[in-house]
């Protein structure tokens, strides 16, 4: 029962705490019986939702978080679902930020996936689109990596990402692809204004037909042996020059 397909397991205090702050159906919240510093908002939460709390072992929460560091509390979390894509667009609306997306071309790892969802939420991006094919879905995996984040960040996916950045590159966007062979260097992008931000698949980056579409090709210098960086740290480091840049 504990294994349902309509369910995923979210484990460790800090991602089972965003689940239910962000208002995502959480079925029933499985803790340590005995179990100390246990955080009381995390009881506050299930008693207010009326969700059902199970007092159990620490064998049958090992099981539910195969073997992961649950730190005592397991929860069963209705699957997180994609949103639209006019849902996403509709994001920056009324913000006080100019409009900024994070388009991810067929990223397959869900630590890497979390992680980007995680900087992203951080940095203001308004919303994630990913293709229907070749990326990630969004499961507990990328929920743990995430810290919760992508309960906070809608996230779309659609059938081709080309047209999407036609579409905001014909809006005035600037349309900033990475790439290691880009020509021109990060911080010379102009974050200020409306932007989309794409980063390519781990091993093989951006595919020819939406390296087209950018108004900007960058990249961050390497000075050492190293000839590329993991998607979610080359993530990271354009994703908070945007931060910096909108702050300056």
């Amino acid at each position: 029962m504990e294994d349902r397909s309509e369910q995923e397991i979210v484990y460790g205090r800090h991602p089972v705490a965003e689940a239910l702050r962000s208002g995502r159906p959480v079925l029933r919240l499985y803790v340590l019986a005995g179990a100390r510093g246990i955080p009381r908002e995390l009881f506050a939460a299930a008693r207010e939702r009326a969700i059902p709390v199970v007092h159990t072992d620490r064998v049958r929460l090992d099981r539910l978080a195969r073997q992961g560091n649950h730190q005592g509390v397991v929860a069963a979390v209705g699957t997180q679902d994609f949103v639209s894509l006019q849902e996403v667009l509709e994001r920056p609306l009324g913000s006080p930020r100019p409009a900024f997306f994070l388009v991810l071309d067929g990223v397959q790892d869900p630590g890497n996936l979390g992680a980007l969802l995680r900087t992203a939420e951080g940095a203001g991006v308004h919303g994630v689109i990913v293709p229907g094919a070749g990326s990630c879905g969004l499961t507990a995996a990328v929920t743990r990596a995430a810290a919760g984040a992508d309960q906070f960040l809608p996230v779309a996916r659609v059938e081709k990402l080309g047209p999407v950045l036609r579409r905001f590159r014909e809006g005035g966007f600037e349309v900033v692809g990475a790439a290691a062979e880009g020509p021109e260097v990060y911080t010379s992008a102009d974050f200020r204004r409306p932007t989309a931000l794409v980063l390519g698949a781990e091993g093989r980056g951006l595919t020819p037909n939406l390296v087209a579409q950018c108004t900007r090709l960058v990249r961050i210098p390497l000075l050492g042996q190293v000839g590329s960086l993991n998607v979610s740290a080359a993530g990271a480091i354009l994703l908070y020059e945007a931060v910096r840049q909108r702050q300056s």
